[in-house]
């Protein structure tokens, strides 16, 4: 089910599934992805925190849970995925990987407004990207190119959204 919660086969890590000092890796490694990526929106880390506590206290169920993750972490599909290692076996969050954060959208937008011609020719190359498999590094020639001499801020906005390497 796209965007929603499983209740049926695979799904979570949950109890019991990795050793003690496995699954103390996997949730510090998941703890220190959220900090990197909400470090300066410390108002996040307080909500997840309260999420986290509500959920191991058992004041919320897990559709409650499910709900206010999806929402907190809306657009980085990679936490809201992430979180499956803390739901119980049979349990699993799921996102619709084909809807783009809203970050980029709001860099779209951007690019639109500054130029036109240079959105249709951006556009075009992340079509490409898309449909040939084009490597990460040819796709940042290419949008280099095309940003570096008029828009060199949105070539730098833009490497923000790229997959690590």
């Amino acid at each position: 089910m796209a965007g929603g919660v499983a209740a049926e086969g695979g799904g979570g890590g949950g109890e019991g599934s990795t050793s003690s000092e496995a699954t103390i890796n996997a949730a510090e490694r998941y703890m220190k992805e959220v900090m990197e990526t909400f470090g300066d929106q410390e108002e996040k880390l307080v909500m997840f925190r309260e999420i986290m506590n509500d959920f191991r206290t058992e004041r919320i169920d897990i559709a409650g849970v499910v709900g206010r993750v999806k929402e907190l972490f809306k657009g980085h599909n990679n936490l809201i995925e992430g979180f499956n290692f803390f739901l119980p076996m049979g349990y699993e969050i799921t996102v619709d990987k084909h809807q783009p954060p809203p970050e980029a959208l709001d860099f779209i937008r951007l690019v639109k407004e500054r130029d036109e011609s240079v959105y249709r020719r951006f556009m075009d190359v992340i079509f490409r990207y898309q449909r040939e498999h084009m490597d990460v590094i040819k796709l940042c020639r290419e949008v280099g190119a095309l940003f570096s001499e008029d828009y060199p801020d949105l070539f730098m906005k833009f490497i923000r959204f790229l997959p690590p390497t």
